[in-house]
């Protein structure tokens, strides 16, 4: 699974397609001159096209790009932070607890009446 932006997609190829439709259609400055970019997701990277917007030739590039894994949290995890929150909670209640029958505040005549 790989990451772009808040998206996973299973495989390199889908998350490079991903990062090149949000490329395509830029316009990138070299010197003087102003092009339109075309951007194209391959297995390994990205290949551009820049087509000049006064005409004349165009020139391509390939970037060799590695996406990075997917980080999004899943299922399991929120499973796992859950019931972390709960073993708090439980531990919380048990030091009140073990305050309250230290102090001697557990019988009924006196519980919470100090």
């Amino acid at each position: 699974m790989f990451q772009v932006g808040t998206a996973c997609y299973s495989t390199q190829t889908a998350a490079l397609q991903a990062i090149a439709s949000t490329q395509t259609g830029a316009v990138v400055q070299q010197g003087s001159t102003l092009y339109a970019t075309v951007a194209t997701g391959t297995a390994t990277g990205i290949d551009y096209v820049f087509h000049p917007l006064a005409g004349g030739p165009t020139f391509a590039q390939s970037v060799a790009i590695t996406p990075e894994p997917c980080g999004l949290l899943t299922a399991s995890d929120a499973t796992q932070m859950g019931w972390l929150v709960v073993a708090a909670w439980v531990a919380a209640y048990a030091v009140v607890f073990l305050a309250r029958v230290v102090r001697g505040e557990t019988s009924a005549d006196n519980y919470g009446n100090t």
